[in-house]
């Protein structure tokens, strides 16, 4: 068996990790956790970012946080892991598989195109196996029909599309730190956004719902998604070493 990708982790993951038992913080909300959004946020460019337990954690939070729900469409690749579609039915909606590119693995925006209705309320892209989607194309069909794009960069993270990162260009990108990811914490994932009222909507139901200003007052139907501070260290030391990282991907897969 031919692994995607195995772990690389010689930087300061255990350090990390040790001041994590040190500081007795084991759980969500520890200082590795901002550290950890923040420094992805300011490598992809993106104004807000939150961690998560997983990519599809994530993507359901995107999927709530833009009004996905019950009678609602949501187009996606027909070629992608299944926990974007089961996000889409989580919510009510009804995902609409639309087919890929031959060469590219990834959605084909003339599919999409013709796959809207008056009931399709978002694009959800998959970049595939390090792939970008055509992001051009599909962002001015999302802008022709006022639909959400919500970008899965779950095996993309480091490429980009036209000089941009892929995760800076959506609505809402969610990227995944799952142990065969180009970086792992484990578990995890993170969503992020230039929108400041998707992140405040995203960050409320990560947390069961619960309001800004008043500590044990809920606002909506939420969830635990939350990262803890020991994935987010671990994931912290990969990030800090993604470049390097992604050079020794490189030189695998020319093997």
């Amino acid at each position: 068996m031919i692994p995607i990708f195995q772990p690389y982790s010689t930087g300061n993951e255990k350090k990390y990790l040790i001041e994590c038992a040190e500081t007795e913080w084991f759980s969500g909300k520890g200082p590795f956790v901002e550290k950890f959004e923040k420094l992805l946020s300011d490598y992809i460019g993106v104004k807000y970012a939150l961690s998560t337990s997983s990519c599809t954690t994530a993507l359901h939070l995107a999927l709530k946080a833009i009004g996905i729900e019950q009678g609602d469409e949501v187009i996606c690749p027909a070629l992608t892991f299944i926990s974007p579609i089961h996000m889409v039915s989580l919510t009510g909606a009804t995902p609409v598989l639309v087919d890929i590119e031959e060469d590219t693995w990834n959605i084909d925006p003339q599919k999409v195109k013709e796959s809207i209705t008056n009931k399709t309320k978002a694009i959800l892209v998959v970049h595939a196996f390090g792939h970008s989607a055509k992001m051009d194309k599909i962002l001015n069909i999302a802008k022709e029909h006022n639909l959400y794009v919500i970008e899965d960069v779950a095996e993309a993270l480091g490429a980009t599309f036209e000089d941009k990162n892929l995760g800076s260009m959506g609505h809402v990108s969610c990227f995944s730190f799952f142990g065969n990811k180009i970086i792992t914490s484990g578990e995890g994932g993170m969503a992020l956004t230039n929108d400041v009222g998707l992140y405040e909507k995203m960050s409320s139901l990560r947390e069961y719902g619960s309001n800004k200003e008043e500590k044990y007052l809920y606002d909506d139907l939420g969830f635990n998604y939350r990262m803890t501070n020991m994935q987010a260290a671990v994931g912290l030391a990969q990030l800090e070493k993604l470049d390097e990282i992604l050079i020794i991907r490189d030189r695998q897969l020319s093997i």
